[in-house]
């Protein structure tokens, strides 16, 4: 037995079991071509001079082959024997050049192939089969790891809390529902392989070789009650996780008499006892136990949707989430860098990203340089439309680049601007021209109504002197990093002329 090919035939029956066949109509359009790789294969191999032991797969395959060849054709079930002639037919062909054949056999062989699945009760055949298909799942090392999820309840949210809505229904009478195609796969964390599936054809009955997600769960953070594991209503929103402050995922653990939620990375791995901190709090910090609406004294905010930790001697309370926050940030609402500080001078602070009062009590940023009294909620500064995710405590400040003025003054009223370089532009004071709605500006686009503009003197090239004037590199508030001034150009958005801030 060449060893080669039964290492291909195991990654082509791998292939195949990974494909979602088994939910819809008709099979995935590369299902077919797979089996008859799968068929040509083994159709080459000499099965009889196998060296001895013969691996459990090719047993299972000789066994497959030996029930085929004693079927009585003419006593199957009309979508089998269909099945069985088609595919005849379809290996007689061979590499046909009619495509628009090929497609209709094709859909005819995945409609019936799905059909004959279905039969009650299973034909013969079918059980070997479906044993080569989960032998060759049991060898795929990635898949053996993963964790079974059996959620047994389906939520929905609604006005930000989360209501039962139903059972979760199973089609566990069909086997073919359970491969791996049809698993939906968890990562748990960014940048992790996924650690758990969702099986779309049990509760998990059919996957007894896989550990188990427990259905009920106790967690330190919610020790009044058990914690059910919940499947998300389709096209239901979600929220954050109580704990890690992240979106829920599609399957989580959640206690119906609280409202209380949490992803099960959480639930694996509970936050400790005690921390230590030093750069929020000089004292080891204590986790508190219950959910409570004490008042954060680096956020300033008393909202009970994270665990707390806090230092009773010095009546100091963080929230879980808090203490990753960074330290020295940038953000598109202000020029230069603001840093973490722990309480402000006294006065009338206000917050520059939401204009209300800052309690100078508690923490917040401020900016870093002498003499700006910019600062932020600590909320508010990390926001995600705010600031990039980037820390730069102990990063070089940036140079600052010398500001390069739009146009050069060539002589009184008369410029070089960088986006028409080639001529010289004269400003036009006129106030009372006549309007022409043919005359548009080449930065806004809009027309010239009124107030002074720049014309080129040998071409039909217009700027409001406004927009002559505007910075060639600037900050707004709506993204965190700089913007760069650009002349438009073909392609983007349909826009042809005009200019924008790009980065």
């Amino acid at each position: 037995m060449d060893t080669d090919s039964e290492t291909k035939l195991i990654s082509l029956i791998s292939q195949l079991s990974l494909l979602n066949n088994h939910v819809s109509r008709y099979w995935d359009s590369k299902s077919i071509p797979l089996i008859f790789q799968i068929i040509s294969l083994i159709r080459s191999m000499n099965l009889d001079s196998q060296p001895k032991p013969e691996s459990e797969l090719m047993s299972l395959v000789k066994q497959t082959i030996s029930l085929f060849n004693s079927l009585d054709l003419d006593s199957l079930p009309k979508p089998m024997s269909k099945l069985i002639s088609l595919f005849f037919q379809k290996n007689a062909l061979g590499n046909s050049e009619d495509s628009d054949l090929d497609s209709k056999l094709d859909l005819k062989f995945s409609g019936l192939a799905s059909k004959a699945l279905r039969l009650e009760p299973e034909l013969e055949l079918i059980s070997p089969i479906h044993q080569v298909l989960l032998h060759v799942t049991s060898m795929n090392s990635k898949l053996k790891k993963l964790i079974s999820l059996s959620p047994q309840v389906k939520v929905s949210l609604r006005e930000r809390k989360f209501q039962v809505c139903e059972e979760v229904l199973w089609r566990s009478k069909n086997k073919w529902y359970c491969l791996p195609g049809s698993w939906e796969k968890f990562m748990l964390r960014k940048g992790e392989d996924a650690s758990h599936f969702l099986c779309g054809g049990c509760k998990g009955e059919n996957h007894i070789e896989y550990d188990k997600a427990p259905v009920v769960t106790k967690h330190p953070l919610h020790p009044k009650h058990f914690l059910q594991l919940v499947l998300l209503e389709y096209y239901s929103g979600t929220r954050k996780c109580y704990c890690c402050d992240e979106d829920l995922i599609k399957v989580f653990y959640y206690c119906s008499s609280c409202d209380f939620a949490m992803n099960i990375a959480c639930v694996e791995n509970p936050p400790v006892l005690s921390i230590d901190h030093p750069k929020w709090h000089e004292h080891t910090l204590a986790l508190f136990p219950r959910r409570a609406s004490l008042t954060c004294n680096v956020c300033a905010l008393s909202d009970s949707s994270s665990p707390i930790y806090m230092c009773p001697p010095c009546d100091f309370v963080v929230h879980l989430k808090c203490t990753s926050l960074p330290r020295v940030i940038r953000i598109s609402r202000h020029l230069h860098r603001i840093s973490f500080t722990p309480s402000f001078d006294q006065g009338d602070w206000s917050c520059g990203v939401c204009r209300t009062k800052i309690d100078s009590d508690y923490g917040g940023y401020s900016c870093i340089r002498v003499g700006c009294l910019y600062a932020a909620h600590s909320r508010c500064a990390t926001q995600s439309n705010v600031w990039d995710g980037i820390e730069l405590e102990g990063e070089p400040e940036e140079t600052e680049e010398e500001e390069v003025a739009p146009f050069v003054r060539i002589s009184d009223g008369i410029i070089q601007h960088f986006s028409h370089e080639h001529h010289h532009l004269r400003l036009d004071e006129n106030t009372g021209r006549d309007y022409d709605e043919d005359k548009q500006c080449q930065a806004c686009v809009a027309p010239i109504y009124f107030g002074n503009f720049y014309y080129c003197m040998q071409c039909d090239f217009i700027l409001h002197e406004t927009c002559a004037n505007f910075p060639r590199k600037t900050y707004h508030p709506i993204h965190p990093h700089m913007l760069t001034l650009a002349i438009g150009y073909d392609g983007v958005y349909g826009i042809s002329s005009g200019h924008m801030f790009s980065l």
